[in-house]
């Protein structure tokens, strides 16, 4: 019982001889190397985008209503939610980079870029998530095509069928009428 204990003890000191990883100042190892006005027109671009996606999941919370299936609205709105939450965030991180440029502001103005990136990605994702809990039968609009190539190897005639005897229906002779 002691030997588990001791041995993470053990492990406990290894990790505070370790000097490599203690520093915590450490700079990102790679930035965008992006202008304001750069960072500007992504961030526009992302909410754009973003709020293309709350267009397509809010036509698809009202096809989920349409069809009266709770189940995928439940999901939906689920998405819905996050999504929404997602854009509030996403707005404020706007404003906050805003401010930032104009007071030259690099260090917020990376974070708050690198927010909304992160954001971006998030409200994609639940787009996609939105767009499976209706299905791909609502999603995707076009005629199925089925081709069927059978081996000419393969027998025409069921070979699982052993098929029925033949009956004999021929009626049999009248019956005489002595007795």
């Amino acid at each position: 019982m002691a030997a588990p204990f001791a041995l993470l003890l053990g492990t406990g000191a290894f990790a505070a001889n370790d000097t490599k990883g203690a520093d915590a100042d450490l700079p990102f190892a790679k930035q965008a190397n992006l202008t304001p006005q750069e960072t500007l027109v992504q961030s526009k671009e992302y909410m754009g985008k973003m709020q293309d996606t709350l267009r397509q999941v809010n036509d698809l919370q009202t096809l989920a209503t349409k069809q009266k299936d709770i189940i995928k609205l439940n999901c939906v709105n689920d998405k819905l939610l996050q999504l929404k939450g997602h854009l509030a965030v996403s707005d404020a991180s706007m404003t906050n980079m805003n401010d930032a440029i104009s007071k030259n502001d690099v260090a917020t103005r990376m974070h708050e870029f690198t927010r909304i990136t992160i954001l971006h990605q998030k409200v994609s994702v639940l787009g996609t998530e939105a767009q499976n809990c209706i299905g791909d039968s609502e999603i995707y609009v076009g005629n199925a095509r089925v081709d069927v190539e059978v081996d000419p190897s393969i027998p025409a005639a069921d070979v699982t069928d052993p098929g029925f005897p033949v009956l004999d229906v021929t009626r049999p002779p009248q019956a005489s009428s002595r007795i």
